[in-house]
């Protein structure tokens, strides 16, 4: 299912779209949702766990009674 979404672009901006795409508004839009695409793609995965969680995780599990107290890395 497809959404529509209106974008605010400068005058610039504009002007080199409408004249790379003329009266072709079907290339018009393959080519936004490619850039978009394009630029998602190179962003960082959000599936992946946080990984300052697993870092705290880490750092405050320890057994006790050993050197480090119960916080890796704060022993003597």
């Amino acid at each position: 299912m497809s959404k529509n979404i209106t974008l605010n672009i400068d005058k610039d901006l504009y002007q080199l779209l409408e004249n790379r795409f003329k009266e072709d508004e079907q290339g018009l839009k393959k080519f936004i949702i490619e850039a978009i695409q394009n630029q998602l793609s190179n962003l960082p995965s959000e599936s992946s766990p946080n990984k300052v969680d697993d870092l705290d995780s880490y750092l405050k599990k320890g057994s006790s009674g050993s050197r480090t107290y119960g916080v890796k890395g704060q022993g003597w």
